[in-house]
């Protein structure tokens, strides 16, 4: 029953109960629908109602905003402008050579 929805389209399955097993279960429907309208986690296992309270937790699930610290509880710090941190790009892709051009130099006389 689990891999139910694995099947075609075309078939249906579904679980066989005893007749008084269902029978119990359709007086079990009307108390499942009030304990979840209540909040509480209910299902129906076999012929029992399965009854858990509902977690305070689910109800909000997003953060709690932080509050903004006042001015002068905090001492305001330095702040330092990003272009003194930054290299200049061109210095980066400067070429640079290994070895230095001879041809620049004045040759040795010879003697």
């Amino acid at each position: 029953m689990k891999n139910k929805n694995k099947l075609n389209n075309n078939i249906y399955a579904s679980e066989d109960y005893p007749k008084d097993v269902l029978n119990k279960r359709r007086e079990l429907q009307s108390k499942l629908e009030e304990e979840r309208k209540k909040g509480n986690y209910a299902i129906i296992n076999y012929d029992r109602l399965i009854v858990k309270e509902g977690k305070p937790g689910n109800v909000k699930r997003k953060r709690d905003s932080p509050a903004s610290p006042s001015i002068s509880e905090q001492p305001c710090k330095q702040q330092f402008t990003t272009k003194a941190n930054r290299r200049n790009a061109f210095d980066l892709m400067r070429n640079r050579s290994n070895s230095l051009p001879t041809d620049n130099y004045p040759s040795k006389p010879e003697a």
